[in-house]
């Protein structure tokens, strides 16, 4: 399954394929070109592949700039591989990336105007969750990263140096979240191996079927620290561009 296509039906929002995000709290994060953390120098990143692709919006292919959003997902394998997201033991989470596309004007209003918020406005938008499991296809959301507002840094791959790391235990999930919307998602060259999970519950695994207006009113990100949620919509072929920055305990 893929994500939201910029390019709109007549008279109506773009279509929309695939979608991804959720958090907890805003506050103010630094972005930087290396991890500016006491012992960073050992931290290991959690997610990046050799051969990343490039996010699904480009001038080359005008109209077929896809997203995220609104949703709390993490990628449960790449190229058939698992686990890549999560904590190879106890340690904590220093900082996070997203590979972000740089949509057209136009394609940056569509989507902003279908997930714009009274928090975030138009903005796109991405932070972290740190996620455990409990269940079957159940998860609880333990701690989470800031919120970050993400229109400075179109085409870029801004890095996200956390204040307050966010501990982890071995086996625990990095997950991606958005608030709003979010152009770090990629579709093409991926295969049935690449694989992400959102937070949503079965009988909604299809709104991403629908226009970008029923998606953001019938889509919600895990946002809530403490509280479970059934991730039950599984979308392979697709994959979200970020990664974490993962420091073990001494």
């Amino acid at each position: 399954m893929n994500s939201p296509s910029s390019k709109p039906p007549e008279g109506r929002p773009a279509r929309l394929r695939t979608l991804a995000g959720g958090s907890v709290l805003l506050a103010t994060v630094v972005a930087v070109g290396l991890v500016g953390s006491a012992g960073a120098e050992r931290a290991k990143v959690l997610g990046k592949t050799r051969d990343n692709p490039k996010p699904a919006c480009s001038k080359k292919d005008p109209g077929e700039c896809q997203i995220t959003g609104k949703v709390t997902g993490y990628q449960r394998s790449v190229d058939g591989k698992a686990n890549r997201f999560k904590a190879p033991g106890n340690g904590q989470i220093v900082a996070w990336s997203v590979n972000l596309a740089k949509p057209s004007k136009q394609e940056r209003s569509i989507f902003g105007e279908a997930a714009k918020t009274n928090a975030f406005g138009e903005a796109p938008t991405a932070g972290i969750s740190i996620l455990r499991k409990t269940g079957n296809r159940k998860f609880r959301l333990l701690r989470a990263s800031p919120i970050s507002r993400l229109q400075s840094y179109y085409g870029e791959e801004p890095i996200f140096t956390l204040h307050t790391p966010l501990r982890v235990k071995k086996g625990d999930i990095v997950a991606l979240t958005s608030a709003t919307w979010l152009p770090a998602f990629a579709v093409k060259g991926q295969t049935r191996d690449d694989v992400w999970v959102a937070s949503r519950p079965k009988k909604k695994c299809g709104i991403n079927r629908r226009d970008l207006e029923y998606y953001f009113k019938h889509s919600r990100a895990h946002r809530k620290v403490g509280t479970d949620r059934k991730y039950a919509c599984a979308y392979n072929q697709a994959r979200l561009l970020y990664h974490a920055y993962f420091k073990p305990d001494n």
